[in-house]
């Protein structure tokens, strides 16, 4: 399985959009801007799962369905302007003949999910978790610090040995470590977020 972010050589600012590749093609979220020019280019997509519901995350999705037609997943399809399944926490998810667990994970936004591949160790945080130790704004409406706290606990007993981020590069190694160390600077309450 090939995991490339289409969004890398975006001028605009949007949340990573990580295509998954192996006989079908997957997005984990669908950004903004001048991410769709890359996005149009592909020859086939045919699912969409949506970590949270942020414009960052979900801007170019619409133009997606119009191109492409892929089934969409999102944990709270409301939120969206297009059609979407409803994924709940504790749900599998088949995507390129792998299993994905969805877990719920509230506290930047309240349907915020992070999908994880135990097989291969992989797990895609949307905005719970960063590299570097970062993790999500919980200033922004529907934050919560406390909740986030409890999302990113609900991670340290995966066995996960890279993760692809909302924002910023993917995490290849130490990835459990710096899933720690996320929670470590969430717990000291210090950040402006």
């Amino acid at each position: 399985m090939e995991i490339e972010n289409l969004a890398s050589e975006a001028e605009d600012f949007t949340g990573n959009v990580w295509k998954m590749e192996k006989g079908e093609v997957c997005l984990v979220d669908a950004g903004t801007g001048d991410t769709w020019d890359v996005v149009k280019n592909l020859d086939s997509l045919e699912k969409v799962v949506i970590t949270h519901s942020h414009y960052d995350h979900i801007d170019n999705l619409s133009k997606i369905i119009e191109k492409f037609s892929p089934d969409v997943y999102a944990y709270e399809p409301s939120n969206l302007d297009v059609d979407a399944e409803k994924l709940r926490d504790g749900d599998e998810i088949k995507i390129l003949g792998l299993e994905f667990k969805v877990f719920h994970t509230p506290g930047h936004k309240n349907d915020s999910i992070c999908i994880y591949n135990k097989r291969n160790g992989i797990l895609f945080t949307g905005d719970l978790i960063f590299p570097e130790a970062g993790f999500g704004r919980t200033d922004l409406a529907e934050g919560s610090r406390d909740m986030l706290i409890a999302s990113i606990k609900k991670l340290l007993a995966l066995e996960v040995e890279e993760f692809y981020p909302g924002h910023g590069d993917v995490v290849e190694e130490n990835a459990s470590e710096w899933i720690e160390k996320s929670l470590e600077e969430a717990e000291k309450h210090q950040s402006k977020y």
